[in-house]
């Protein structure tokens, strides 16, 4: 047994549970995986799998709601009890409150971030209105986050994520619980294996320090990426900047003041040195040149 899990992980580069032959992964028990070629254990390898771990629970307040909504959803049916609901008993009760505390989680976070939003709207407004230069009245923001929606008719009380844990903990505890259950319920930690040639770059660009284009990216396991730039003169994509950080500031000289041009960029993962996996998408920035002031 140390041997198969120094093999698994070898492969994944993460200490993994293995299932049983009454788990989930097509009965594959440890004796059948041993008798697999280097090709087959490669193929099993990239099956998704489970993380050894207590700390299922999210730490990202978003991924922690959309776990309990996920939770929730598996054991509350539309008509009632679903059947993992019914197969590891959970009462009427538990049932309501798993529901209940994702409701009000959800509702936290849909006004969290409306509220950010609407703020912001407002402190541009006010911008636009004491020193803009434009030729249209602005208008005022919409959408109230106190008003609009309304919250969940069932008020909960504090320490959802204490709740939450127990009633996982209720099913995890029984002698007949299996992974694949806890996967659709959203109580399994689970990742995916580490494939370079497989990556592209989730690029993303806008305006950043002194009116210069400000990109970013999801750095992951990889060295960083290769920035390609078309700066729109006639040249087409050409090489620009290897960049190891997840954003970076093009400070090329901008176009004359008052003129603007469209930078286009796209990015390649590095890996050991070498591009890998599929450009990204094409991100444009409009940089527009300004006067510069003392």
């Amino acid at each position: 047994m140390v041997v198969f899990k120094k093999e698994i992980k070898q492969m994944t580069e993460e200490v993994c549970h293995f299932p049983t032959n009454e788990d989930y992964i097509g009965g594959t028990s440890e004796e059948t995986y041993l008798k697999m070629n280097k090709k087959e254990k490669i193929m099993f390898g990239a099956i998704i799998l489970t993380v050894v771990t207590h700390n299922f629970v999210k730490a990202n307040d978003a991924e922690f709601s959309t776990q309990l909504t996920k939770f929730s959803n598996s054991l509350n049916g539309l008509t009632g009890p679903t059947a993992l609901a019914d197969k590891y008993g959970y009462s009427t009760e538990q049932l309501l409150s798993i529901k209940n505390d994702a409701l009000a989680y959800a509702y936290f976070i849909l006004k969290h971030g409306a509220g950010a939003t609407y703020s912001k709207g407002w402190t541009s407004t006010g911008d636009e209105l004491r020193g803009g230069t434009g030729t249209v009245s602005p208008t005022w923001p919409m959408g109230d986050p106190l008003t609009d929606p309304v919250p969940p008719t069932t008020s909960v009380l504090p320490g959802i994520e204490g709740r939450f844990r127990v009633n996982a903990k209720f099913s995890k505890d029984q002698t007949q619980y299996i992974v694949a259950d806890g996967i659709t319920m959203g109580i399994e930690v689970v990742s995916s294996p580490f494939v370079p040639s497989e990556g592209k770059p989730n690029l993303e660009g806008k305006l950043g320090d002194g009116g210069h284009p400000l990109l970013s990216y999801t750095k992951s396991k990889y060295q960083g990426v290769n920035i390609y730039k078309n700066s729109n003169d006639g040249k087409g994509f050409i090489f620009s900047h290897t960049v190891n950080d997840p954003t970076y500031t093009d400070y090329a000289a901008l176009p004359a003041v008052g003129v603007s041009a469209v930078w286009v960029y796209r990015a390649f993962y590095l890996y050991k040195g070498k591009e890998v996996g599929t450009v990204s998408k094409d991100v444009s920035v409009t940089v527009t040149g300004l006067v510069v002031t003392e």
